[in-house]
């Protein structure tokens, strides 16, 4: 590995940071103005913002025919995403998790990586898949902004008021940053891909390892940045908004956009379909457990889930090191992990919907 590879990664990372905080603001800026509540703003426009890092190396990579690397960064990235982003969140202060992210955004998340899951498992992703993954992305946006939009007429109704002159300022303001900010990305895709592809060959690892950990990393930065902003302000829609519209956006949109331009379909790599995939949607079905136990994530399950992270973080690395450790621990996960976290939620629903109804109680001369 040249200095010069070293170089271009971290100057390909930096664009792809700065072009997304461009994206971030400015499209944020134009959901304001159109009346989106904060928790849609989180799950379409800055996700779609914060996701564009991601989107941009998975698809330049399966344009050049490096599905290990847009595959890896996709499943890195919803894990890290998950995790990562929402634990760091949760760590630092406590997130309520609204009834639509329980009802709504984690189970669409976890059917859209058991979806994938199933178009994959011929150890490819072809164009009609595709087609499928980016209509369902359609259908959840549109979704998403209709029923946000309906209950957020009161706050939309209020910003009306504001000039004309005012609202056209925002809004040019907000398509200047993000078309800066799309330029800065399409840039930095293109060192990102080329050069941790270079690495990967110089450190004698796979593209699939690369793009599980560092790629996914630094494709990430954005979503951890603003989820721990937001956090801190107390926007705590916005941060658990965020990491979960971000994932979906992950598994429908690059993921099918991905197997579009990929001519022939989207590679996929027989580690990714052994571990990666059932990893990702365990870790979509703990999280959603730790929403139902409690409709919040403290800052206990923060830790729990960087300590998830870590362990998956210290698999891959094993695994890098010694490929005869990939069959336990997929075992591990098909036949432990993927299967108690499952029976978890079904348990959590089924005691949900089972609680029964405090008893009404028969006080006299009580007028009801």
């Amino acid at each position: 590995m040249s200095p010069l590879d070293l170089v271009l990664f971290l100057a390909g990372l930096a664009l792809l940071v700065v072009g997304a905080e461009g994206l971030v603001r400015g499209a944020t800026r134009l959901g304001i103005l159109a009346g989106l509540s904060p928790l849609v703003i989180g799950l379409t426009i800055v996700s779609f913002a914060t996701t564009a890092p991601e989107a941009s190396v998975s698809i330049v990579a399966a344009a050049d025919g490096r599905g290990g690397l847009a595959v890896g960064n996709v499943l890195g990235s919803n894990i890290f995403n998950t995790l990562v982003v929402a634990g760091a969140a949760a760590t630092i202060i406590g997130i309520p998790v609204s009834s639509i992210t329980i009802r709504k955004d984690l189970p669409v998340l976890i059917a859209a990586s058991v979806l994938v899951y199933m178009f994959a498992i011929n150890r490819s992703v072809v164009e009609w898949e595709g087609i499928v993954l980016l209509v369902a992305l359609v259908g959840f946006i549109t979704f998403s902004v209709v029923q946000s939009r309906r209950t957020a007429r009161a706050t939309r109704e209020s910003r009306i008021t504001r000039t004309r002159q005012a609202a056209l300022n925002e809004m040019g303001i907000g398509i200047g940053l993000s078309g800066i900010g799309a330029l800065l990305l399409v840039l930095g895709s293109r060192l990102f891909v080329d050069s941790a592809s270079d690495i990967a060959e110089a450190l004698g690892v796979s593209e699939l390892i690369i793009g599980l950990t560092i790629v996914s990393a630094g494709t990430s930065a954005p979503e951890l940045t603003t989820a721990i902003v937001a956090a801190l302000r107390g926007e705590t829609d916005l941060a658990i908004g965020n990491a979960v519209g971000a994932s979906v956006i992950n598994v429908f949109g690059v993921v099918g956009a991905s197997a579009l331009v990929s001519g022939g379909g989207l590679e996929v790599p027989d580690d990714a379909i052994r571990l990666d995939f059932p990893v990702a949607i365990a870790v979509g079905l703990v999280v959603l457990a730790i929403a139902l136990i409690g409709q919040r994530a403290g800052r206990k399950d923060g830790i729990f889930m960087l300590g998830f992270y870590a362990v998956y973080l210290s698999a891959l690395i094993a695994i890098s090191l010694n490929e005869d450790l990939l069959t336990p621990f997929s075992i591990i996960a098909l036949a432990v992990v993927l299967p108690v976290s499952a029976l978890t939620v079904a348990y959590l629903v089924f005691r949900a919907y089972r609680r029964p109804t405090p008893p009404r109680l028969d006080v006299p001369f009580v007028d009801r």
